[in-house]
């Protein structure tokens, strides 16, 4: 089955708009979201939450109660970096 330019430009467009519904829905329901990226190291993931923070956590793989470990806290301009970087906030 061949899948045509301009079909596989509608399947990325959907699935980029299911990922923001995905984002906005954890959000307003008081739930972080996390945001896959290159620079953190490959445990770690940053992570929004509903009050507009996002943080660097770390899978904590040796705790059921307490599952990421925050790394740090990103700073307003690191905030922004990363929202002109990722699509999810467009």
């Amino acid at each position: 089955m061949d899948i045509t330019d301009n079909e596989t430009t509608v399947r990325i467009a959907a699935m980029r708009e299911v990922i923001k519904k995905l984002r906005s829905d954890n959000l307003s329901e008081g739930h972080c979201f996390m945001i896959l990226d290159d620079e953190p190291p490959e445990d770690q993931a940053y992570y929004e939450y509903p009050d507009g923070s996002i943080r660097i956590e770390q899978l904590n793989n040796g705790s059921v109660d307490l599952p990421r470990i925050v790394i740090r806290h990103l700073r307003e301009d690191e905030i922004a970096a990363v929202k002109e970087k990722h699509e999810v906030f467009r």
